[in-house]
Formats: C-alpha cells, structure tokens, sequence
C-alpha cells in the first residue's frame, strides 16, 4: 500500500471530518450543511458518484484486510518480546488503509443520515409553526365570533322566544293530530273487522240454508216414492223460490 491509496483516503477523511463538523454546528449554520448534501442527495449524479466513491473505498479496504492476514500469522508465531511488534511498512501501511476505509465509510452514510434528518426536523418545525399559527387564528375567529353572539344575544331574544313558542304550538298540534289519527285507524279496524265478521256470517247461514235445501228436496223425494208419485200440498222448490 503506497501513497497512491493512503493519500486520497486521507484527503477524503479529511473532508468528511469537516462535514462532519460543519452537522455539529449550531442549527443556524448547519443547515446550510444539511441543505447541500441533501441537495446532492436528490440528485441522481451525486448518487452515483457517492456510490462510486463508496465502491473504491470498500475496496481498498477489502484489499488492505487480504493483505493483514499475514499481519495475523505473523503475531500468532511472535507472542512475547519486541519482534511481536516487528511490522513491516507495507503491514502498517495495510493497517492504516483498514482505519482510513472503515472511517471513511462510516462518515459517508453517517452524515447524508444526519442530514436527512436534520432536514426532516426542520421541515417538521415549520409544519408546526404554521399549524400553530392556524390554531391560533382559529382561537381568535372562535372569540370573535362567541363575542359577536354574547352581544347580539339581548336584542334577538324575543324573537328566539317567539320562534320557540311557535315550534311548541306546532308540536302540541301535531301531537292532537296524531292521536286523531291513531282513532280514525281504530275505528277502521273495528269497521273492518265487524264486516269480516258479518260477512263469515253470511256465508255460513247461505251454507246452513243450501244443506237445508238439499235435506228438504230429499225428503220430498222419499215421499214421493213412498206415495206413489203425489207430492205434498204446499210442496218446495228451488234455492230461487224459496
């Protein structure tokens, strides 16, 4: 690992601290910050190339890591005594890379997710500022209108009272209505119910009438033959007759 791979990751670090920084900043200075990265968050370039660098990052992190295995190795066979520490440039080289990667990446996503956020806060402060600016106009539309009703209550009065007697009268009226009504439908039934009775009747006396008929014509007949034919003085005749 030379300084073609140390050197950008530094610069890069570098930047990222400051960014960093510049989140940490009170409100009135970081949201300026904030406002810039979400910027080149919305922007599908900037996504891109964040990504790329993300890429490149991971990768030479990956590559550093390959290359501490013998780092590992090495300190496994050397537990005691100044040789455990005995790294060559490049294995320090390697460590540094695994730092500077790691940080790098963290710093990367940190800070966009720091800067949503604070944009998400802001955009959540000026909601409420506005609904608490609704709220109020609407206490004092509420106030102004109670007040307007209190004072115009004294002049309007006698006519609520006027109004109020009218609804009452047509309430009584059409309570007695109703109950004439509720008569005039119980007298119907009855009405209804005395001519079905009748009616029965009827039909049971013609029935009674017709069985008396045919018992009558039977025993005419019975007589005739039990006579020889003459029939008695005053004898029936038909339904229609009779």
């Amino acid at each position: 690992m030379d300084l073609a791979v140390t050197l950008p990751l530094a610069v890069l670090l570098a930047l990222q601290c400051l960014v960093s920084a510049g989140l940490l900043l009170p409100r009135a200075a970081s949201k300026h910050v904030a406002g810039l990265l979400a910027g080149l968050n919305a922007s599908t370039g900037a996504r891109s190339a964040l990504l790329t660098v993300a890429g490149a990052v991971a990768a030479m992190t990956l590559s550093a890591c390959v290359q501490l295995v013998g780092v590992v190795d090495t300190l496994k066979g050397q537990q005691f005594g100044d040789r455990a520490l005995a790294l060559t440039v490049e294995q320090l080289r390697a460590l540094l890379v695994v730092a500077m990667g790691t940080s790098n990446l963290v710093l990367l996503f940190l800070c966009r997710a720091l800067a949503a956020e604070q944009i998400a806060g802001d955009r959540a402060k000026l909601n409420l500022d506005v609904l608490q600016r609704q709220a109020k106009g609407l206490q004092a539309e509420y106030a102004r209108a109670t007040g307007a009703a209190a004072s115009g209550a004294a002049p309007g009065g006698d006519e609520a009272a006027r109004l109020r007697g009218r609804v009452d009268a047509l309430i009584r009226e059409k309570g007695a209505l109703q109950e004439t009504v509720d008569e005039a439908l119980a007298a119907k039934k009855g009405a209804l119910a005395q001519v079905e009775a009748i009616s029965a009747q009827s039909k049971g006396l013609e029935r009674e009438y017709d069985r008396l008929l045919s018992e009558h014509d039977a025993l005419r007949r019975d007589h005739a033959q039990a006579t020889g034919g003459r029939l008695p003085a005053g004898g029936g005749g038909s339904k229609k007759a009779e």
